[in-house]
């Protein structure tokens, strides 16, 4: 399961390699979301992976798979604003946003536990944009909890689906639905066109296999052996990832600020995990960005 979190770490790092590279959302993307489709098609074909079954399975899959696109646009347009680590810890504050949603559209209780640790996600973010108020773009933070809004929704969508879908195939519906709205999306912004050169070539590779498909293959792997509380907490090594490796690889700055607001945030995240963990499998999108 770490192995999963960190791969989907490298998401935000390829995005910011993306924008280096001057790849397109148009082209990036699709390219992406495609090479990964195809991935899980063969894995498919070889009785590793599986598909949803019936009409309304695919329908209800297939939404999930735009409102996914939604949430991997809203996080990838943030990147332009905002470093790697900056954007995914603000992302991590989608559980405030399922616990809303979750109270009122699926009637759940919320404990206090659960307010105390939505106050620290908040907290968090509020502490990043004061601290350091000329990083920490408002145009991005606005764009990255759009993503975590769609991140919510995709969540408590698939709770509502996985009841009568084995996650896997949910998953799998998913990603179609992504790969294709994707498709539209390229085509209508600046139209759809292949990564040119070795170095493009690379990132959506890159993206599409060490950020999409592998860390997939082992959220899955590790879904079968722990309970759903010990997923979600062990998740939060994704943005630790992130971060990290910005420093490494992208050189940015880590200040004072955004470490004790992402500690708030993440802390935000265990506590609702923990509050929250009755063993359900985790439907939310440890599995896909995390497009993210």
């Amino acid at each position: 399961m770490l192995g999963a979190a960190a791969g989907f770490g490298t998401i935000g790092i390829f995005g910011e390699l993306a924008v280096s590279a001057g790849i397109p959302l148009s082209t990036l993307l699709p390219a992406r979301f495609a090479l990964a489709t195809a991935v899980v098609l063969v894995l498919a074909a070889v009785g590793q992976w599986s598909f949803p079954d019936t009409r309304g399975q695919w329908t209800a899959t297939l939404a999930l798979g735009v409102v996914y696109t939604g949430l991997t646009l809203a996080y990838f347009a943030s990147l332009d604003y905002l470093t790697a680590g900056m954007a995914t810890i603000v992302l991590y504050t989608y559980p405030a946003f399922v616990v809303v949603l979750s109270a009122t559209a699926l009637g759940e209780s919320v404990s206090t536990v659960t307010v105390a640790a939505l106050g620290c996600s908040l907290a968090g973010v509020a502490l990043i944009v004061g601290a350091d108020p000329a990083g920490a773009a408002l145009t991005g933070v606005a764009l990255a909890l759009a993503a975590a809004g769609c991140y919510a929704v995709y969540t408590v969508g698939s709770r509502t689906v996985v009841a009568s879908l084995a996650p896997r195939s949910l998953m799998a519906g998913a990603l179609v639905g992504t790969t294709a709205s994707m498709t539209v999306f390229g085509a209508f912004a600046d139209g759809l066109a292949l990564p040119a050169g070795t170095d493009q070539w690379g990132i959506v590779v890159g993206l599409a296999l060490v950020g999409t498909v592998l860390p997939l293959v082992l959220f899955y792997e590790g879904l079968e052996r722990l309970a759903a509380s010990r997923v979600g907490i062990v998740s939060t090594a994704e943005p630790l990832v992130t971060v990290v490796l910005g420093v490494l690889v992208l050189d940015e700055r880590v200040t004072t600020g955004l470490l004790a607001g992402g500690t708030l945030v993440l802390a935000g995240v265990v506590l609702v995990q923990r509050d929250r963990g009755d063993g359900r499998p985790p439907s939310d999108g440890s599995t896909a960005d995390r497009g993210s």
